[in-house]
């Protein structure tokens, strides 16, 4: 028995439709150049919507690169593992060049859960002054008595700018050079080295010059 041209079109109505679900839309891609400005070899690693890997970049190496928004550049002892968070990748990076320094201070992995934390100590107010005449960047390194972990932050100071910490007494401070941040960022401690300074109740607002 043969259908007609219009039970035919009744039937195809009759079928239930499908649903078109959006495709997801892909993350963009920031093209940009990493420096190495660390002043020595080192490794990292990169990880974002779509890419996981660990590579290494010589002392004022230069990469021309293409990864997603969001993108977190870490320090890596071994290609495979993190340890300290760089910087995360923006759209407003695109065409820029960006250094393998921290935007902002380096933070410290907790430790296991249930420690015991004590109490914070109250802190005073150090002031720190590049008295060169060049511009320096310097990494900051603190050992605090009341925490178990240290503390990091690389800035540039201009000549005779002054930098501002807020320590306990007993915070030891150190100036970090180039194989000592290597250490702190793969998870060793500096402490039982010879400390900038160690904090005192006199250093509250003495100005303290960095270089001799």
């Amino acid at each position: 028995m043969k259908l007609t041209f219009s039970v035919i079109v009744l039937l195809l109505l009759a079928l239930p439709a499908v649903s078109q679900q959006p495709a997801p839309e892909a993350v963009p891609r920031v093209p940009f150049v990493l420096k190495n400005t660390l002043g020595y070899h080192r490794m990292f690693r990169a990880e974002g919507p779509g890419i996981a890997y660990g590579f290494t970049m010589n002392r004022n190496e230069k990469a021309p690169l293409n990864w997603p928004v969001g993108t977190r550049l870490y320090f890596s002892k071994d290609g495979e593992t993190t340890r300290g968070l760089i910087w995360t990748l923006t759209a407003e990076d695109a065409g820029k060049t960006l250094e393998t320094m921290p935007r902002e201070p380096i933070q410290v992995e907790p430790g296991p859960v249930g420690d015991a934390k004590p109490a914070k100590a109250k802190g005073i107010t150090v002031l720190l002054r590049n008295n060169s005449l060049l511009p320096r960047r310097i990494a900051f390194i603190s050992y605090r008595p009341d925490e178990p972990g240290n503390g990091t932050e690389i800035v540039t100071m201009w000549p005779f700018a002054v930098r501002k910490g807020r320590y306990p007494v007993g915070t030891k401070l150190y100036l970090a050079n180039s194989g000592q941040i290597d250490q702190v960022m793969s998870g060793q401690r500096i402490d039982s080295d010879k400390p900038f300074l160690t904090v005192g109740k006199g250093d509250a607002f003495r100005i303290i010059n960095i270089f001799e």
